[in-house]
């Protein structure tokens, strides 16, 4: 018998697997990983049948920090991994992973724009929504509104 995508994953990785209790079936576990692991990590993942799913942050001002989190999910066994990357709030950088995961683009874009996150080697910084002038970030838990 031939052991789970999750679980090849894991092996491939060298990594422990922290179970999630959830009452969504399928979403097996978390891995917490810093930014200059995630690549690796994601190219495992994709080889191994899993697609990206989401990814989004979390603004931690108290504790001077950010998280980027991703969501890879994978049909065959319907199995979730949730990947978290501790970031400094004060000069947020990620890895893009587009060149492994082509719509990863927007997700970086969108976090770049909202969260102010810089992804090194993402091809298209251009905002979504907001003016290419503006210098704020609205998901920020700090952010008052925009002055006229």
């Amino acid at each position: 018998m031939s052991a789970s995508p999750l679980a090849r994953v894991l092996e491939k990785a060298a990594c422990s697997c922290q179970e999630l209790e959830t009452p969504s079936p399928g979403f097996a576990c978390l891995l917490e990983v810093e930014a200059d692991e995630l690549v690796a990590l994601v190219r495992i993942v994709s080889r191994n049948g899993f697609f990206i799913e989401s990814i989004s942050a979390v603004d931690r001002p108290k504790e001077k920090a950010m998280e980027g989190v991703y969501i890879f999910n994978q049909y065959e066994e319907s199995q979730r991994l949730l990947i978290r990357v501790r970031l400094d709030r004060g000069r947020p950088v990620l890895p893009s992973i587009v060149k492994i995961f082509p719509g990863a683009l927007w997700y970086e874009r969108e976090l770049a724009e909202m969260f102010g996150i810089r992804f090194d080697g993402c091809p298209d910084t251009r905002n979504l929504l907001l003016p290419e002038e503006a210098t704020y970030h609205p998901l920020r838990k700090d952010f008052k509104g925009v002055k006229r």
